[in-house]
């Protein structure tokens, strides 16, 4: 479907009508082209690329701060998926630390998770890589926050990934766990862990593309996870087999 930029700007300051904004939220899912465009349009959007390059400077923290609340001033009741942008990079650009993944819907959490990963780039996670002592401590506090243990040595499974980091995130009052990978051609790729609250079901691995990035999630009852990253719904649907095995 086409959308034209005017059609873009309304969406982008809350005037377009529910159904038809649903339509474009819909499509941006898979059409990454389209994710674009509305990010080329969105006047919060440059700035945090532009942070990006920067990281992890602290001038960089202090620009996408006040990117985001000017952008919220101007915005008027803009999408939520364009206010948190500028917040859910400050993670990438500090490496670690806890943030908030917000939105719409719980049933949604698979788009939420891939959109924040759309937004990585192989510096994203190049630049971030924690050390060895750093990456104890960091598993230490996620499976605190998480209720159950996240061993490195499991993590390590899928051995054409790199184990770059785990960062501690929220998602809708509830602890979600970044495992932040990379491969040998740079491209970032995320394992993420959440609770399955008190109804939680057994669901077996299912792949699909979201927001251009292909994505593998199951569920065991007691965690939700997803795998993340490139373009390869094999490839994820088989690091995710692997990763399913060991956790």
């Amino acid at each position: 479907m086409t959308y034209s930029d005017q059609e873009l700007l309304a969406f982008l300051n809350g005037e377009m009508d529910a159904r038809r904004a649903e339509q474009i939220e819909q499509t941006m899912r898979v059409d990454r082209e389209l994710e674009h465009r509305v990010m080329a349009l969105d006047p919060v959007a440059a700035p945090v690329r532009g942070a990006m390059s920067a990281l992890p400077g602290r001038k960089a923290i202090a620009d996408l701060e006040r990117v985001a609340l000017d952008g919220e001033k101007r915005g008027g009741n803009r999408t939520p998926w364009m206010k948190l942008a500028a917040v859910l990079v400050l993670g990438a650009v500090l490496g670690g630390g806890a943030m908030w993944l917000g939105g719409p819907s719980g049933d949604d959490w698979r788009g939420r998770v891939a959109q924040y990963q759309s937004l990585y780039v192989a510096d994203t996670v190049r630049l971030t890589v924690a050390s060895a002592d750093v990456l104890e401590r960091q598993l230490e506090v996620a499976s605190e926050k998480l209720g159950r243990s996240l061993d490195q040595q499991s993590l390590e499974a899928p051995s054409a990934l790199r184990l770059a980091r785990v960062q501690v995130l929220g998602l809708d009052d509830a602890p979600l766990i970044q495992i932040v990978y990379q491969d040998g051609e740079g491209t970032p790729f995320a394992l993420c862990v959440t609770t399955a609250g008190p109804r939680g079901e057994t669901h077996e691995p299912t792949s699909e593309m979201l927001h251009g990035l292909a994505t593998t999630a199951w569920e065991d009852g007691s965690f939700r996870y997803i795998f993340v990253g490139g373009d390869d719904l094999g490839k994820t649907g088989e690091v995710a087999s692997q990763l399913k095995n060991v956790l």
